[in-house]
């Protein structure tokens, strides 16, 4: 008896040239690392994907800001052209400074508690398809992680019950700032426990010239490309498209 191969549900990022990289986009409910050094945009290229999201399919986002104010991510999302008043209805973004001033509140409540109850809370009213942590940096600092790699796995695992598809920024360390085709990996622990990762990385192609580079590292339960691509941002959108120049 022939069995049917179940087909894993994608998220289009509706980004030129990176759905195919994916093999059709992010699988749903994955939890996938996006990580770069500085300077990478991860931030808009994951604030683009919810934007993309919402303006094609009216999909629900939360982007958790951890290290900017609303009003500052906003405004830097506004300068890159992107129309952040044209989904202000779908994707909502929660700053740190909101979440330290609830827990504020009750000194007895922990802050990953907190943390879990919010999106919760915000996924049983409103719904969230797509979820954008930034960045797991910013969260062990104010979460006072003990046990690293335990309280990791536990919120991966707890992300992958919520049912959406989370993005979580990571900043990869690194002395250098080229490193040619190597480019810098997060810490192992997050590397083994998230299902996907989204390599950036600033490649120097000649003396003066530097380009943006874009490669799928991992991704669970998809048949992906694995090279890297030039990532070109204009006029308000990204474009993936094949490396011409090494």
């Amino acid at each position: 008896m022939e069995t049917k191969k179940m087909e894993t549900t994608k998220i289009r990022t509706y980004i030129d040239g990176l759905d195919e990289v994916l093999g059709g986009g992010l699988p749903a409910g994955h939890v996938v690392l996006v990580s770069g050094l500085p300077g990478t945009m991860k931030s808009t290229l994951s604030y683009s994907i919810l934007h993309r999201n919402a303006i094609e399919r009216g999909a629900r986002a939360l982007y958790v800001s951890l290290e900017q104010t609303r009003k500052s991510l906003e405004n830097q999302m506004s300068a890159m052209g992107l129309d952040v008043e044209a989904v202000r209805g779908d994707v909502h973004i929660l700053d740190v400074g909101t979440i330290q001033k609830e827990i504020g509140k009750s000194a007895t409540k922990p802050w990953m508690e907190f943390l879990r109850r919010t999106l919760t809370t915000k996924k049983d009213i409103d719904g969230i398809d797509l979820i954008v942590i930034d960045s797991l940096d910013a969260l062990e600092v104010l979460a006072k992680f003990s046990d690293r790699r335990t309280e990791l796995f536990q919120f991966f695992e707890w992300l992958r019950d919520l049912g959406a598809t989370t993005l979580v920024l990571a900043e990869a360390a690194s002395d250098a700032p080229f490193l040619g085709l190597e480019a810098p990996l997060p810490r192992r622990d997050e590397t083994f426990l998230a299902d996907g990762i989204l390599e950036l990385k600033m490649h120097q192609i000649t003396d003066v010239e530097v380009q943006r580079r874009v490669r799928v590292t991992k991704m669970r339960g998809s048949h992906h490309k694995t090279g890297f691509s030039a990532l070109v941002f204009e006029d308000g959108r990204f474009h993936v498209t094949p490396v011409i120049s090494l």
